[in-house]
């Protein structure tokens, strides 16, 4: 009897050993390792079997004034110029944490931990709750910087894009520079059409599939950070403060703003931006959006992704939150109808826009388990 359960405890191991070095078999064991440290929910089995990743600090690039922008990079233990290992840039959206934040730490290790470099850049402009075109760059630049680290399979390199952070990996992954370098693209939560957003925040509603409009509370991120971006297209300083003043308060409380009858208003793009906050409706969120001057419309032009992916050599994948309250999910159902079969868009109603909050893995185990197929692709590609 002894040695039948040895013969069976043998066997046993051998097939996990096959199993194991089947790369399928090994990436999806991985992947459900991993989605509980993601949702941080329930035991964190990485935590007990992995090694904890290296963790270092490094200046990515620096501005005019010669002050740098940092980055963590995370490396396995196994990592070397020896032994190099797929790579994902994670690129962050506009918020006041950076790489800092728990959830990014807990996101980044957790990643490393499955095998993956891992660099999280910082960027003071993000960080100061702006978005700009040059930031582009940015991803680019720090793309490249991973790529070519000794430690990195640069034909396993892919980006990560968080919110308005997946809005510029997309556009940075088409870009010539790096787009027959970059294998994939991972959008959580983005945008799709930098307008469009601004309308859809500004007149509380969005469009539906069906074109049938959905009334919609941005959350106040969402509503900085439009606000800041209609600011932006003011040229004019004095009428730059003087629609702050007029409307800054209400629009960041969640308020309707009501208009202001004195404010005396002297370019163009002021008097359209003022029409676009007073909006009573979407249908006049989008007339006033579409009568923005040419230089607005070209500044929110290359913010957007849509109908501008046509130098993406990538593999695509798209997640949103179908209860997001920070970019409608509609707007990664348009990147996805845009891209076709090189996108795989999944929708979950498991985080609040791109952060868990409070998940029971019982209770949310269907879509649990859609979060643990989509990864598995992202990860078969890097691992």
């Amino acid at each position: 009897m002894r040695q039948r359960w040895r013969f069976i405890g043998t066997g046993l191991l051998v097939a996990a050993t096959v199993v194991l070095a089947w790369q399928p078999a090994r990436v999806a064991v991985q992947t459900a390792f991993l989605v509980p440290s993601i949702l941080d929910a329930g035991p964190r089995p990485l935590d007990w079997l992995t090694a904890p990743p290296h963790r270092q600090t490094l200046a990515w690039r620096t501005d005019a004034t010669g002050e740098p922008d940092l980055a963590d990079l995370w490396l396995p233990p196994t990592a070397a110029a020896s032994r190099p290992h797929g790579a994902i840039l994670l690129v962050l959206g506009v918020n006041n944490v950076g790489r800092g934040y728990p959830a990014v730490v807990r996101l980044a290790d957790a990643l490393a931990r499955t095998g993956v470099v891992v660099m999280v850049p910082d960027s003071r402009v993000l960080l100061g709750g702006r978005v700009d075109a040059r930031e582009i760059d940015g991803v680019v630049e720090a793309f490249e910087l991973l790529a070519a680290r000794p430690e990195v399979d640069p034909e396993r390199v892919g980006i990560v894009g968080l919110s308005v952070g997946g809005a510029l990996a997309l556009l940075a992954a088409a870009d010539a520079r790096i787009a027959a370098d970059v294998r994939w693209v991972n959008a959580f939560g983005s945008y799709a059409d930098a307008p469009r957003f601004l309308a859809n925040v500004m007149a509380r509603a969005y469009r539906g599939a069906d074109g049938e409009l959905t009334a919609w509370q941005p959350a106040q991120l969402a509503r900085d950070l439009s606000f800041g971006m209609l600011l932006d297209l003011v040229a004019d300083a004095g009428d730059r403060a003087a629609l702050d003043a007029a409307y800054g308060i209400p629009i960041r409380a969640g308020e309707r703003p009501s208009r202001d009858a004195g404010l005396a208003l002297t370019s163009a793009a002021a008097r359209v931006v003022e029409r676009l906050v007073l909006a009573d409706d979407l249908p006049a969120a989008e007339a006033a959006v579409a009568a923005l001057p040419p230089s607005g419309r070209a500044t929110l032009a290359a913010l957007t992704p849509a109908g501008r992916m046509s130098g993406l050599e990538a593999r695509v994948f798209l997640m949103h939150d179908a209860s997001d309250a920070y970019v409608p999910y509609v707007e990664s159902r348009v990147l996805a109808a845009e891209l076709g079969e090189a996108a795989k868009l999944t929708e979950f109603r498991l985080f609040d826009h791109v952060e868990p909050k409070g998940i029971d893995l019982g209770a949310a185990a269907p879509e649990a388990w859609r979060l643990l197929w989509h990864i598995q692709g992202v990860l078969a590609e890097t691992l």
